[in-house]
C-alpha cells in the first residue's frame, strides 16, 4: 500500500496502467530515466553556465516529457518550470527549479533504494 509521500515521488497506478500493468518493464523505465537524468542534468548544467534559454528550454521539455511518461509527478512540474524559464529566459526561475529538480529526484532515488531493499 502507497502512503502518500510515496504517491506523490511516483503515482504507480497511473504509470502501471499506461504500460499494461508491468512492474518489470516499468522498473526497466525507471532505471532508462535514471540513467538519461544525470545526462540531461550535465546537459542543463551547462545550460545554465552558458545562459542558452534555448537548451534550458529543450531539456526542461524532454525531463517533462519523460517523467510525465512514468508519472513522477514532482519531477514533471519541477521541469515543466524549467522549460518555462527557457521559454522567458529567466537565468533564476531555471537555476532554482534545476535545484528543486535535483531535489525530487533524490527523493525518487531514495525510495527506489528502499523498496529494492524491502523484503
Amino acid at each position: 500500500m502507497l502512503d502518500e509521500t510515496t504517491d506523490s515521488i511516483i503515482h504507480y497506478e497511473s504509470a502501471l496502467e499506461r504500460i499494461g500493468g508491468d512492474r518489470e518493464f516499468f522498473d526497466e523505465l525507471l532505471g532508462i530515466y535514471q540513467e538519461e537524468f544525470a545526462l540531461s542534468m550535465n546537459s542543463l548544467d551547462q545550460a545554465l553556465l552558458a545562459r542558452d534559454f534555448t537548451s534550458i528550454l529543450e531539456v526542461g521539455h524532454s525531463l517533462k516529457g519523460s517523467s510525465a511518461n512514468l508519472s513522477l509527478i514532482q519531477l514533471r512540474d519541477k521541469a515543466h518550470l524549467i522549460e518555462t524559464a527557457g521559454r522567458e529566459s529567466d537565468i533564476v526561475l531555471a537555476q532554482r527549479s534545476t535545484e528543486e529538480l535535483k531535489t525530487e529526484f533524490q527523493r525518487l532515488q531514495e525510495h527506489l533504494a528502499a523498496n529494492r531493499s524491502a523484503p
